[in-house]
Protein backbone atom coordinates (compact mmCIF):
# COMPACT_ATOMS: atom_id res chain seq x y z
CA UNK A 1 0.00 0.00 0.00
CA UNK A 2 1.52 3.25 -1.03
CA UNK A 3 2.22 5.71 1.78
CA UNK A 4 0.71 9.04 1.69
CA UNK A 5 2.95 12.04 1.54
CA UNK A 6 2.15 13.02 5.11
CA UNK A 7 3.03 9.59 6.46
CA UNK A 8 6.35 9.69 4.63
CA UNK A 9 7.19 13.06 6.07
CA UNK A 10 6.12 11.86 9.51
CA UNK A 11 8.46 8.84 9.31
CA UNK A 12 11.31 11.06 8.19
CA UNK A 13 10.63 13.39 11.10
CA UNK A 14 10.58 10.49 13.56
CA UNK A 15 13.86 9.09 12.18
CA UNK A 16 15.39 12.53 12.33
CA UNK A 17 14.29 13.02 15.95
CA UNK A 18 15.58 9.57 16.93
CA UNK A 19 18.91 10.30 15.28
CA UNK A 20 19.11 13.70 16.99
CA UNK A 21 18.31 12.11 20.38
CA UNK A 22 20.94 9.44 19.87
CA UNK A 23 23.59 12.02 18.95
CA UNK A 24 22.76 14.21 21.94
CA UNK A 25 23.00 11.25 24.35
CA UNK A 26 26.40 10.23 23.06
CA UNK A 27 27.64 13.82 23.18
CA UNK A 28 26.59 14.18 26.82
CA UNK A 29 28.28 11.08 28.13
CA UNK A 30 31.85 11.40 29.37
CA UNK A 31 34.43 9.16 27.84
CA UNK A 32 36.07 6.81 30.34
CA UNK A 33 39.11 8.37 31.90
CA UNK A 34 42.18 6.24 32.30
CA UNK A 35 44.00 9.03 34.12
CA UNK A 36 44.12 9.09 37.88
CA UNK A 37 43.06 12.34 39.50
CA UNK A 38 45.91 14.76 40.09
CA UNK A 39 47.39 14.34 43.53
CA UNK A 40 47.72 17.46 45.65
CA UNK A 41 51.26 18.82 45.75
CA UNK A 42 53.45 16.81 48.06
CA UNK A 43 54.27 18.46 51.35
CA UNK A 44 57.82 17.93 52.46
CA UNK A 45 58.97 18.38 56.02
CA UNK A 46 62.54 19.36 56.79
CA UNK A 47 64.08 19.99 60.17
CA UNK A 48 66.32 23.06 60.11
CA UNK A 49 68.23 25.11 62.64
CA UNK A 50 67.32 28.78 62.50
CA UNK A 51 69.43 31.45 64.17
CA UNK A 52 67.88 34.48 65.84
CA UNK A 53 69.40 37.48 67.58
CA UNK A 54 69.75 37.21 71.35
CA UNK A 55 67.39 39.88 72.71
CA UNK A 56 69.57 40.48 75.79
CA UNK A 57 72.62 41.13 73.59
CA UNK A 58 70.66 43.46 71.29
CA UNK A 59 69.34 45.45 74.25
CA UNK A 60 72.56 45.61 76.31
CA UNK A 61 75.47 45.08 73.92
CA UNK A 62 77.04 42.85 76.60
CA UNK A 63 79.87 41.06 74.77
CA UNK A 64 79.76 38.24 77.36
CA UNK A 65 76.42 37.11 75.90
CA UNK A 66 75.94 34.93 72.85
CA UNK A 67 74.87 37.05 69.89
CA UNK A 68 72.81 34.35 68.18
CA UNK A 69 70.51 31.69 69.57
CA UNK A 70 69.79 28.55 67.50
CA UNK A 71 66.36 26.98 67.44
CA UNK A 72 65.26 23.81 65.63
CA UNK A 73 62.12 23.97 63.53
CA UNK A 74 60.35 21.65 61.15
CA UNK A 75 59.44 23.50 57.98
CA UNK A 76 56.60 22.25 55.82
CA UNK A 77 56.94 23.24 52.20
CA UNK A 78 54.65 22.54 49.25
CA UNK A 79 55.69 24.27 46.08
CA UNK A 80 58.02 26.71 47.79
CA UNK A 81 61.76 26.27 47.55
CA UNK A 82 63.20 25.18 50.93
CA UNK A 83 65.75 28.00 50.89
CA UNK A 84 63.11 30.68 50.30
CA UNK A 85 60.98 29.03 52.98
CA UNK A 86 63.89 29.36 55.44
CA UNK A 87 64.28 33.07 54.66
CA UNK A 88 60.56 33.64 55.09
CA UNK A 89 60.64 31.76 58.40
CA UNK A 90 63.55 33.92 59.62
CA UNK A 91 61.42 37.00 58.92
CA UNK A 92 58.77 35.82 61.39
CA UNK A 93 59.03 36.83 65.02
CA UNK A 94 60.33 33.89 67.07
CA UNK A 95 58.03 32.25 69.62
CA UNK A 96 60.65 32.69 72.33
CA UNK A 97 60.86 36.18 73.91
CA UNK A 98 64.61 35.74 74.43
CA UNK A 99 65.09 36.04 70.66
CA UNK A 100 64.39 38.67 68.00
CA UNK A 101 64.83 38.77 64.25
CA UNK A 102 66.46 41.50 62.19
CA UNK A 103 64.94 40.18 58.97
CA UNK A 104 62.02 42.56 58.87
CA UNK A 105 58.88 41.71 56.86
CA UNK A 106 59.59 44.66 54.53
CA UNK A 107 62.79 43.01 53.27
CA UNK A 108 62.18 41.13 50.01
CA UNK A 109 64.25 38.12 49.01
CA UNK A 110 64.09 37.64 45.25
CA UNK A 111 65.96 34.36 44.91
CA UNK A 112 68.38 31.79 46.24
CA UNK A 113 70.78 29.76 44.14
CA UNK A 114 73.32 27.24 45.43
CA UNK A 115 76.57 27.00 43.44
CA UNK A 116 79.82 25.36 44.55
CA UNK A 117 78.73 25.16 48.22
CA UNK A 118 77.83 28.87 48.27
CA UNK A 119 74.27 30.11 48.76
CA UNK A 120 73.74 33.16 46.54
CA UNK A 121 70.95 35.11 48.23
CA UNK A 122 69.41 37.97 46.26
CA UNK A 123 67.77 40.79 48.21
CA UNK A 124 65.75 43.67 46.80
CA UNK A 125 67.28 47.08 47.52
CA UNK A 126 63.83 48.35 48.42
CA UNK A 127 63.56 48.69 52.23
CA UNK A 128 67.11 47.39 52.67
CA UNK A 129 68.36 49.91 55.20
CA UNK A 130 69.31 50.10 58.83
CA UNK A 131 72.13 50.61 61.25
CA UNK A 132 75.18 48.46 61.81
CA UNK A 133 73.35 46.28 64.36
CA UNK A 134 70.54 45.47 61.91
CA UNK A 135 73.02 44.72 59.13
CA UNK A 136 75.18 42.54 61.38
CA UNK A 137 72.24 40.43 62.55
CA UNK A 138 70.57 40.23 59.14
CA UNK A 139 73.78 38.85 57.66
CA UNK A 140 74.63 36.67 60.68
CA UNK A 141 71.18 35.10 60.97
CA UNK A 142 71.28 34.14 57.30
CA UNK A 143 74.90 32.97 57.26
CA UNK A 144 74.57 30.84 60.40
CA UNK A 145 71.24 29.35 59.33
CA UNK A 146 72.33 28.52 55.78
CA UNK A 147 75.71 27.09 56.77
CA UNK A 148 73.83 24.59 58.96
CA UNK A 149 72.46 23.09 55.75
CA UNK A 150 74.34 20.26 54.11
CA UNK A 151 76.41 21.40 51.15
CA UNK A 152 76.51 25.11 52.07
CA UNK A 153 79.72 26.57 53.49
CA UNK A 154 79.30 30.27 52.70
CA UNK A 155 76.76 32.88 51.65
CA UNK A 156 77.15 35.44 48.86
CA UNK A 157 74.74 38.33 49.24
CA UNK A 158 73.40 40.03 46.13
CA UNK A 159 71.37 43.23 45.93
CA UNK A 160 69.05 43.42 42.93
CA UNK A 161 71.02 40.59 41.32
CA UNK A 162 74.44 42.23 41.72
CA UNK A 163 77.29 41.81 44.18
CA UNK A 164 77.55 45.00 46.23
CA UNK A 165 80.31 46.26 48.49
CA UNK A 166 77.88 46.31 51.43
CA UNK A 167 74.19 45.62 52.06
CA UNK A 168 73.52 48.64 54.27
CA UNK A 169 76.88 50.38 54.33
CA UNK A 170 78.45 48.89 57.46
CA UNK A 171 79.81 45.41 56.66
CA UNK A 172 81.48 44.10 53.50
CA UNK A 173 79.37 41.79 51.37
CA UNK A 174 81.41 41.69 48.16
CA UNK A 175 82.65 38.11 48.66
CA UNK A 176 81.17 34.87 50.00
CA UNK A 177 81.00 34.94 53.80
CA UNK A 178 81.16 32.08 56.27
CA UNK A 179 80.74 32.00 60.02
CA UNK A 180 84.35 33.03 60.60
CA UNK A 181 83.90 36.23 58.60
CA UNK A 182 81.13 37.60 60.84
Amino acid sequence: MPLKMEECQMKKLIYFLLLLTLISFTACTRPPQNEEPLAPPAVSETEVTLYYANRAYVETGDENLEKLIPIKRTLRTKNENLHMSILNELKKAPDNNDMVTELFPEITFTGVEIKNNVAHIDISSENLNGGSLQEFFLMSQIIYTFTELEGIDKVQFLVDGKIKESLMGHFPSDKPLGRNEM
